[in-house]
């Protein structure tokens, strides 16, 4: 036998000895090395699953930090993850990514989302690298509690994927449980400069919402990558909500002034809310682990005879276990406060 041969032999033995194998949810096998330092996340809801897991083994974000749909600061993310490079994103509205530049990072695994609706075009570029891949379920809010185990367990922080998981799954089984029989509240989800951009109702970007109880008066199908579909203010009308969730902040300050909305219902009886954003999006743009915390928030505006929680309790406990920070009291009224 040749030194070369020996070689070889040795070194795929040792690969053997320091490596794992996981199915992921197409049925992949995906070999993984067994200390996983390095990964990326193709999509937002990736990147944000890899900060509640270990902020320290993500390599890039897809987009910057702190972005219109958020408010990420020192006052709820580290230092190191404000820090990151943008290595970019396969979504467009920001950086694209460049497959050279991902490699230079040199990921030992990339996350990807399985309900993208870029999923296969995804998956097939980043194959042309020969990173290992493993997808993951996250469009349903049902689909969080396994892909914290799963995105865990692939990156060797299964302890505290399975605890993120059992408290989310608690979380997800009271709400379903405490709204069941109760009938859907037809909302209005407001996006866009002036308030008439929305999502259809079975997109995944109002999954919080229909999952907190919440039923979408726009009923379509959506036309693009992005949602954002246009509709007119007569057609708004026509709908007439019972509650109006909007996601950006000037919006809401212009539409809950603007005497033509005020012939709404929602408006009219103070039921039109502006989702948190600290440090992430509650319930959408991205849909991200927040929406633990978010359907309980939606459920006690759609539901609140039924859905009764200590929600200031509720937000200090989420923001300590998903973020390991620890809110005042003045702090959580502030986020609670968000539409006031």
């Amino acid at each position: 036998m040749t030194t070369l041969i020996r070689l070889l032999l040795l070194l795929l033995i040792s690969f053997t000895l320091h490596a794992k194998t996981m199915k992921d949810m197409e049925g992949k096998i995906v070999t993984l090395p067994d200390q996983t330092d390095r990964v990326f996340g193709s999509s937002p809801p990736m990147n944000y699953l890899l900060y509640t897991l270990n902020p320290d083994k993500m390599i890039g974000l897809n987009f910057k930090a702190k972005n219109p749909n958020n408010s990420a600061n020192e006052q709820f993310l580290s230092k190191k993850f404000l820090s990151l490079p943008v290595i970019g994103s396969f979504h467009g509205g920001g950086q694209n990514i460049n497959l050279e530049t991902l490699m230079a990072y040199k990921p030992q695994l990339v996350l990807v989302w399985q309900d993208d609706m870029l999923v296969q075009t995804v998956a097939h570029e980043i194959e042309k690298t020969n990173i290992p891949t493993f997808m993951i379920p996250f469009r349903e809010v049902k689909d969080m509690p396994k892909a914290f185990c799963l995105a865990g367990d692939a990156i060797g922080e299964s302890k505290r994927g399975k605890e993120l998981a059992v408290y989310s799954q608690k979380i997800i089984n009271e709400v379903h449980k405490s709204i069941s029989k109760s009938k859907p509240v037809r909302y209005y989800y407001a996006e866009g400069l002036d308030g008439l951009s929305t999502e259809c109702d079975k997109s995944f970007h109002v999954e919080a919402m229909n999952f907190a109880g919440g039923n979408n008066v726009h009923k379509c199908q959506q036309s693009g990558i992005l949602g954002l579909e246009k509709i007119s203010f007569e057609t708004l009308l026509t709908y007439n909500p019972d509650v109006i969730i909007v996601q950006n902040r000037s919006v809401y300050n212009d539409l809950v002034e603007d005497p033509m909305w005020q012939n709404l219902r929602a408006v009219k009886t103070g039921r039109i809310h502006l989702v948190p954003v600290q440090p992430f999006n509650w319930i959408d743009r991205p849909p991200s682990f927040m929406r633990v915390i978010g359907i309980q928030w939606l459920a006690q505006l759609f539901h609140p005879k039924e859905y009764k929680v200590d929600l200031t309790k509720r937000t200090k406990e989420f923001y300590d276990l998903f973020l390991h920070v620890k809110l005042d009291d003045q702090q959580t009224k502030n986020l609670l406060g968000a539409q006031k």
